[in-house]
């Protein structure tokens, strides 16, 4: 192959992975409405769809020779074209089936359409049996089952197809190909005139104060005129005295009136050029700004775009652990910056997770609670006043639970059992944002590490929104987001503090107001202030930044009120500027994570000014008054933690040495066995602190050893971790069922996963 059709087949393949993207969604949502839908006519026209985009990724897959992906998709075109015309109806575990082949599919896509460890040829050829056992199947027979395509009434030995008259009217526009890499630079370069746009109104601010001196200069001028007057006057005086000293004063006179018409013109000429600035600022910052609201619809995406994906996926965990989920998506014609968007899959993926998992309960137990056996998961997304963005994802499950969040979060040493008794429902909501605190019974690749809220509402932060908790146990909760649309630019509130100018986001400030000193109180060692009926702490801006002080006592004091975490701060300023919209800086390395600072804005003067972190300086705040719970700190020895005695039951020679080797290179103390029996023995014999088995073992597996560690009195309390190569939902139950603490698949493993577990869950114990 020449360089030249090397270049032309490198360049084909990257638009095939655009195009074969956009097909792979339509597909999925095309499966799952397919699965839904309730009139034979309805499933008629999804079979057309998803007929369709199959033959036209096989297509543009042979084009760009990708053989694998056009052997599935072929297999796949041929299930599809037998449901057409046979009256073929797919059942669930068929198109269970389809599902696994299309993720495979996307699978060789996102690997560029090389080999990937999930789509071995081996992998390949399983979902090819099984594609073609589907299509040698017998059509399944019975009343209500023949699926009837075409006209939607009648069978028709023709292979049915879309009606002319039933086929969507399509709106062609011209539109050209742009990669998003030159739009972003053209939004980041819209984006720098916000700048010009300051400096232009600043200079436009310098002139009217130069503006305003000259009624200074006309007031004075007006005052000294009874002087200047009896001045002249001495001219026609008879003294010869007064008339020499008059023509003396007369050069001076002279220069005054020759002043006084050069100024006046000065004054002319600066009030219209001030009129002039304020117009061209007031004409350029509106261009700006239509250039800015331009740009960014250049990269404002429909929440459709993310939200494409969330029915595969909620299906799929559905089905894996035995729940039946009816998904609402609201808002999806609301859109986002494309960057915004990005960032917020994977949140958005572990509310769902977490929701899924956590909150949602199994039908059985929903009926026996008085609720339908079918559950609703919505997620709905709206614009809010102020430019922001609401994001809420609410089911009707079990809700949280309290009190095992308090019990979690004691067992992980965030609070004490006292502390954690005191804490109030808000107080209590938060936990489980914090790290290590889950409130499931085992973890899995799901969940149970206590890490799934906390990403969520660490890049929220970081994308400079909040996550709020609203608990309705027991029919469910509600966890809203509250964004800027744009990731870029926010609207601050300028402060000043310490004899320094920083910015707080305008998302968090309540309101700014002058309270007298004298409404200052003090509970229980903290200051503390009373607004609408709530006693709000009190903190020093110029404290928590670590300034020193610039201002001397008065009698009032300027505060402004902010708010996140669903908590709120009173905030002493110096001072306060106005509050306006400002392009924003993110931090980079060195200065990746600095505490209390989110970025940085840049004055027309080109001087820099710090972006808060507001829930920064709430921590900060807290810190100060001595109420934030700290954590035990680990037992150390030489530098480094105690080794943990594990013991390591695994009966493959190979899993066994590579598990020892990574569990000894974390510190850890290992006996390895080779099955159940010589495990329990050796539990029986010496102390460990944690089991790290296999399930499938001879003699006595995985499972039952659990078991007998449970039911002995010595050894009940002990962390049991299995790892093994069963993955189904009904093996991972069965592990819960036991006792087992966490369950780790060996076909998703990952070492960082294994140590982490380990960590947590031999940290519980004391040393042995």
């Amino acid at each position: 192959m020449s360089a030249h059709e090397a270049g032309f087949l490198q360049r084909l393949r990257a638009a095939f992975m655009v195009e074969a993207r956009d097909h792979l969604l339509a597909v999925g949502s095309g499966l799952l409405a397919l699965e839904k839908a309730g009139s034979p006519g309805e499933r008629g026209r999804q079979l057309e769809i998803v007929f369709r985009h199959t033959h036209s990724l096989k297509g543009a897959a042979r084009a760009a020779s990708f053989p694998r992906i056009e052997t599935l998709c072929q297999a796949i075109e041929d299930i599809f074209a037998l449901c057409k015309r046979r009256d073929r109806v797919l059942s669930a575990d068929n198109l269970d089936v389809l599902h696994s082949a299309f993720d495979l599919v996307g699978a060789h896509v996102d690997a560029g359409g090389s080999m990937t460890p999930g789509s071995s040829p081996d992998a390949v050829s399983l979902v090819l049996t099984q594609l073609q056992a589907i299509s040698r199947a017998e059509p399944a027979a019975g009343p209500g089952l023949s699926l009837r395509v075409g006209n939607g009434d009648k069978p028709t030995d023709e292979p049915p197809s879309v009606l002319a008259d039933e086929r969507p009217a399509l709106a062609v526009a011209d539109t050209v190909r742009i990669q998003t890499s030159r739009l972003d630079r053209v939004l980041q370069a819209a984006e720098e005139l916000l700048t010009v746009k300051r400096a232009q109104a600043e200079r436009a601010e310098d002139l009217r104060r130069l503006e305003s001196r000259f009624d200074q200069w006309s007031k004075r001028w007006l005052a000294a005129q009874p002087a200047l007057r009896r001045l002249r006057g001495l001219a026609t005086s008879a003294d010869p005295d007064l008339c020499a000293q008059a023509k003396s004063a007369a050069k001076a006179l002279e220069l005054l009136d020759w002043s006084y018409g050069y100024v006046h013109s000065l004054e002319g000429g600066v009030r219209a050029i001030t009129r002039s600035a304020v117009r061209d600022s007031h004409l350029a910052g509106r261009q700006i700004d239509e250039l800015l609201d331009d740009s960014k619809t250049l990269l404002m995406l429909p929440f459709a775009v993310l939200a494409e994906t969330l029915p595969k996926l909620v299906r799929d965990l559905a089905r894996d652990q035995g729940k039946q989920v009816d998904l609402q998506i609201v808002g999806k014609d609301v859109h986002l910056d494309k960057r915004m968007i990005e960032l917020l899959r994977d949140p958005l993926v572990h509310l769902l997770r977490n929701a899924l998992d956590h909150g949602i309960e199994l039908p059985a137990k929903r009926q026996a609670a008085g609720k339908p056996p079918l559950a609703t998961l919505r997620v709905e997304v709206r614009l809010l006043p102020g430019n922001e963005i609401g994001i809420e994802v609410e089911d009707d499950g079990a809700g949280l639970d309290l009190d095992r969040l308090r019990e979690a979060a004691v067992r992980s040493g965030i609070v004490s059992e006292d502390v954690a008794a005191a804490l109030d429902e808000r107080q209590a909501l938060e936990l489980a944002f914090r790290s290590d605190v889950t409130t499931s019974p085992i973890i899995t690749e799901i969940s149970g590490r206590g890490l799934g809220l906390t990403i969520v509402r660490e890049q929220v932060e970081r994308l400079g929104g909040r996550v709020e908790i609203e608990n309705r146990a027991p029919r469910g909760a509600c966890f809203r987001i509250v964004l800027p649309q744009s990731v870029a630019t926010l609207r601050g509130l300028f402060v000043e503090a310490g004899d320094q100018t920083f910015v707080l986001p305008s998302a968090h400030v309540e309101r700014v107001l002058r309270v007298p000193r004298a409404s200052i109180h003090t509970v229980g060692g903290c200051e503390t202030l009373s607004l609408d009926g709530q006693v709000v702490a009190l903190a020093r801006l110029h404290e928590l930044l670590g300034l020193p002080v610039h201002s001397s006592p008065t009698e009032s004091m300027t505060v402004v009120v902010v708010g996140a975490e669903q908590r709120r701060l009173a905030l002493v300023i110096d001072g306060f500027q106005q509050d306006e919209e400002i392009l924003v800086k993110r931090l980079k390395r060195p200065l990746v994570r600095v505490r209390n600072i989110a970025g940085a804005t840049v004055l027309a003067s080109g001087k820099p000014v710090p972006i808060l972190n507001v829930v920064d300086l709430l921590k900060s705040a807290r810190q100060i008054a001595g109420q934030e719970p700290k954590r035990p700190a680990a037992t150390m020895q030489g530098g480094r933690p105690i080794a943990q005695r594990v013991l390591l039951a695994e009966d493959s020679i190979t899993s066994r040495l590579l598990l020892k080797s990574i569990l000894e290179s974390a510190g850890c103390e290992v006996t390895a066995v080779a099955d159940g029996v010589e495990a329990f023995t050796a539990l029986r014999s010496e102390p460990f602190d944690l089991l790290v088995s296999d399930v499938e073992m001879p003699r006595l597996n995985g499972f039952d050893l659990t078991i007998r560690i449970r039911a002995d009195q010595k050894l009940a309390e002990l962390p049991v971790v299995l790892v093994t190569a069963l993955s189904r939902r009904e093996d991972r139950e069965r592990g819960i069922d036991v006792g087992a603490n966490a369950y780790i698949a060996k076909g998703s493993f990952d070492q960082r996963e294994l140590l982490d577990v380990v960590r947590r869950l031999a940290g519980t114990r004391e040393p042995s």
